[in-house]
């Protein structure tokens, strides 16, 4: 008997018995599905973030911040310990060729402004104008946060498109108005000068799918008038970016940048340095956990696909029992032992097979359905696709052949005497 015909037999088999084939497959599917469905989650997550960095400046952005050294010898930090506006200033002067912008923020408060007896949440970001820079807002009237605005400490705010609209009935008629709002138990008017596109991240699609709710609510400010309101006489730092120019490597850049502020304003202070970090870095990071984590769930995946062959192994003995006497017949007529054993480890894979594939269905459909959720859709992986696919195979050989070889050593004159 060729392989064709034992697969025309194993699909004929399967298919007088469809509800016990579906059940027996059934563990199989659910495992092959949940790894395909994780694979494709951990796609989608990438994807997302991948997205969220490179609108934040991508590879071009670079981070420094204030961090312990590794003898440190006090556990608190000092005046002297924060990056100033100054050492900002200097470094920006220094290397003024590879620096496309600085990013600064001071960090986000909580306030409220008044709308028809309503109040509305509002986010206040303390910036300065290389902020634009670090993020995906487009301005689409007015203009943004200025230095002559940071320098005079000035009440300007930048207000999305959407609240334009819902505040001031539009977006041109927006520039000019006063926005009360609310923070720190006082109140205070800030001029909308420049308004800006919003754009929702997948991280926020999910939000909003979610909650319902879709009001935006950042606000820009000069950190400097952040400082002023806090009645802060300097601004002190904990972190900053910087957006290298195109084909600045931004790994030399932060080396250099770091030694020169480690070595003229930090090299006597006996706990704090500045440290570095690029995008790159943050994403390869990013990448390991998603990775870890992807694994840690497909390998508990993977316990239901063993017990999925279990039951495969189980059924091909039930199997085995039922056609006995289609054995002795077929040994009575010459059939040797190995067409026996492939006929019944055939018919095994072909189980194995048809759940692998629905399950590859299922796990691209859930994954995708859990990107639209996200706001986010990406292919799963092919190399996971032909590994489950390899998987189910190897599951319909490993637990196909017990059953296989116990039909191949019956004693053809006992199994044609079996009722």
């Amino acid at each position: 008997m060729n392989l064709f015909e034992n697969v025309k037999l194993a699909l004929a088999s399967l298919k007088s018995n469809k509800m016990r084939a579906v059940l027996t497959m059934l563990g199989i599917i659910i495992g092959i599905s949940s790894i395909i469905m994780i694979t494709t989650l951990g796609n989608i997550m990438q994807k997302s973030i991948t997205d969220t960095i490179n609108s934040q400046g991508g590879s071009n952005l670079v981070g420094f911040q204030v961090s312990w050294k590794k003898d440190y010898v006090r556990d608190y930090i000092t005046d002297g310990d924060w990056i100033t506006e100054e050492m900002i200033k200097n470094v920006s002067e220094r290397f003024a060729d590879d620096i496309k912008a600085v990013s600064i923020t001071t960090g986000t408060d909580r306030g409220t402004t008044r709308f028809r007896r309503e109040d509305l949440d509002l986010v206040i970001y303390s910036v300065n104008p290389g902020f634009i820079y670090n993020n995906s807002y487009e301005m689409v009237a007015g203009r943004y946060i200025t230095d002559k605005d940071v320098a005079r400490k000035l009440n300007v705010c930048v207000i999305s498109d959407k609240q334009a609209e819902k505040l001031y009935g539009s977006v041109k008629g927006a520039i000019g108005q006063t926005l009360n709002i609310k923070m720190l138990n006082s109140s205070y008017d800030f001029t909308v000068v420049g308004i800006y596109e919003y754009k929702m991240t997948a991280m926020m699609s999910a939000m909003v799918n979610m909650t319902g709710e879709d009001w935006n609510n950042e606000v820009y400010i000069p950190y400097s008038t952040m400082s002023k309101i806090y009645n802060n006489s300097e601004t002190l730092l904990y972190y900053y970016y910087v957006i290298v120019n195109d084909g600045v490597d931004p790994t030399s850049f932060c080396t250099d940048v770091a030694n020169y502020m480690n070595n003229r304003w930090y090299r006597d202070n006996d706990s704090i340095e500045i440290m570095w970090q690029t995008m790159e870095s943050q994403m390869e990071m990013i990448n390991q956990v998603l990775g870890i984590v992807s694994m840690v769930i497909a390998i508990i995946a993977g316990v239901s696909l063993v017990v999925g062959g279990i039951g495969v192994m189980n059924i091909m003995l039930v199997s085995v029992t039922e056609r006995t006497r289609e054995i002795g017949v077929r040994k009575a007529l010459g059939a040797p032992n190995s067409a026996i054993r492939s006929q019944f480890i055939i018919e095994s894979i072909i189980i194995c097979l048809i759940g692998g594939f629905i399950g590859i269905i299922g796990g691209i459909l859930l994954g995708n359905v859990a990107g639209i959720i996200v706001g986010t859709v990406a292919p799963p992986s092919a190399g996971a696709m032909v590994l489950a696919v390899s998987f189910s195979m190897a599951i319909g050989v490993f637990f196909g052949y017990y059953p296989a070889n116990r039909a191949a050593k019956l004693d053809p004159i006992e199994a044609l005497r079996y009722e």
